[in-house]
């Protein structure tokens, strides 16, 4: 009672009905992505090691995601704790072997109980290592810091600068690959629990004085960090002892310039989502040491602009991975292959010359022309220009190259670089939709 028997419509049985429907669905679907694609950008941020592209991405999370969190901010505490009582005890190393004298070997002298106590100090006793980043962070700290690492190498170094993310002929040759793990643990095992000799504990304020009296009072020590492009130091240290005090405090909240300065390696390809005037802007962090780049052509897909990021300072150091490879050296050769290469041909390239502050420090004619002979000039200016056309004159292609002076760790100076580099690539995609 009351129910009705339903009768089918003839139109939905009709094949050429249904085609059509179908039709009109996949072409909905289809206008839906292309709108999609036209408000999303993909940006690809890559450089050598040490160039500064996570200092980028960090600057832009200042900008469009509201900063750090304390959990981030706690671990980068942690991180930089570390790296600034390492870097004193790199710097008291290494003048021994530079022939140095130190202030501090004297073992009369009032700064000898300061020598001691950095390097009597166990580094991974001071900080909870599960919150600086675990194995992860275990792993990095082992291969900085230790000497078993760095001969390892010494002795897998090519000296041949290569764009070594086509392929792996260049790579150090590593032989069995057990006993390398083997020795990583062991190497591990004497960071941690000082095998390799004894140590003591000391509270964080007395580390803080420690550092702080050799930074000061000791000429030796200043004369050796001058002379760091000898070797391998956390290119902020300075910055580190400057602050050891603040540093050693219990409760110090880690500001954003010290997050800025604070390095943490990207290992792998990091994505960070933002939403900028309208438009989602995927951005895609690429670790730049030569172990890392056979990872990039997994995102070379769909790239609206490649952000390429030059250490224009480190024109007078080696690479951390091959200490026999100048940096710029490798740096040129590695922007030749992306560059050129037929995934980018109609990709836009933001070239960015970065740590431009310290390049103006150090730059000297005489320095600039020892690693690049073909170099005339005589100004910071003439030097930066310099490596500007070099980078410009590797373009074989037709696309510009939109080149940006920049100091990463500076947020005003980003502030206005990155909004101009969103606007132009915002402007650069519209164009290619054929919207502008």
């Amino acid at each position: 009672m009351g129910c009705t028997a339903s009768v089918p419509d003839p139109d939905d049985q009709d094949p050429f009905l249904m085609d059509k429907r179908v039709n009109a669905a996949i072409n909905q679907s289809l206008q839906s992505n292309r709108k999609n694609s036209k408000n999303q950008v993909s940006l690809l941020l890559l450089g050598a090691g040490e160039s500064g592209k996570s200092t980028v991405l960090k600057q832009l999370r200042l900008l469009h995601k509201g900063g750090f969190s304390d959990q981030e901010r706690i671990q980068y505490g942690h991180v930089i704790w570390v790296d600034a009582i390492q870097s004193m005890k790199i710097l008291i190393v290494q003048a021994r072997a530079l022939g140095i004298r130190l202030d501090c070997d004297d073992w009369s002298g009032s700064l000898y109980q300061y020598k001691r106590m950095v390097l009597k100090a166990n580094a991974l006793q001071q900080i909870d290592t599960s919150i600086a980043g675990g194995n992860n962070f275990l792993n990095e700290y082992v291969l900085k810091y230790s000497e078993v690492r760095r001969a390892k190498r010494r002795q897998n170094s090519t000296g041949i600068a290569n764009n070594s993310f086509w392929d792996d002929n260049n790579s150090p040759r590593t032989g069995n690959n057990d006993r390398i793990v083997e020795e990583e643990v062991e190497a591990a095992d004497a960071e941690v629990n000082g095998i390799n000799g004894t140590t003591e504990k000391y509270s964080r304020s007395q580390i803080a004085e420690a550092i702080d009296m050799l930074w000061k009072y000791d000429s030796g020590i200043q004369q050796c960090f001058h002379r760091s492009n000898e070797f391998q130091l956390e290119s902020n240290a300075a910055y580190y002892f400057e602050k050891i005090y603040e540093f050693a405090k219990p409760n110090y909240l880690f500001t954003n310039s010290d997050i800025l300065k604070g390095r943490i390696k990207t290992t792998g390809i990091t994505e960070t989502n933002f939403h900028i005037n309208s438009f989602k802007f995927k951005v895609l962090d690429a670790g730049g040491q030569r172990s890392e780049r056979k990872k990039w052509i997994h995102c070379f897909d769909n790239i609206t602009a490649i952000l390429f990021v030059v250490a224009i300072s480190e024109y007078d150091q080696t690479l951390f991975e091959d200490e026999r490879v100048n940096r710029m050296h490798e740096t040129l050769v590695l922007f030749d292959s992306l560059c050129n290469s037929r995934w980018f041909l109609n990709t836009a390239f933001i070239l960015f010359l970065n740590k431009i502050d310290l390049f103006e420090t150090k730059f000297s004619p005489q320095s600039l022309h020892k690693y690049f002979n073909d170099f005339t000039g005589n100004t910071v200016e003439d030097g930066i220009s310099y490596f500007e056309k070099k980078f410009l004159a590797i373009n074989k292609t037709n696309k510009p190259i939109y080149v940006h002076r920049t100091c990463a760790t500076d947020s005003t100076s980003m502030k206005f670089v990155l909004s101009a580099v969103t606007d132009m690539i915002i402007e650069d995609n519209l164009r290619k939709s054929g919207l502008i």
